[in-house]
């Protein structure tokens, strides 16, 4: 499974939509679509954002 496909994954799990993604973290929904479809891989700051705001490990995401 990819680092998007475990995104979109947790994000499912959490009954939560892109768009409230976008909004708890500021990130623009546009990029976390792109993060989820393999078009663009999150920076480490933004991968420790989502490891925190999901309360799970970083490393859960990308292995």
């Amino acid at each position: 499974m990819t680092l998007g496909e475990k995104l979109r994954q947790v994000r499912k799990e959490r009954d939560m939509t892109k768009q409230e993604l976008s909004i708890a973290l500021n990130v623009p929904k546009e990029r976390i679509k792109l993060y989820e479809i393999g078009e663009e891989e999150p920076s480490e700051f933004y991968l420790s954002s989502f490891a925190q705001f999901f309360n799970i490990l970083k490393d859960d995401l990308i292995q």
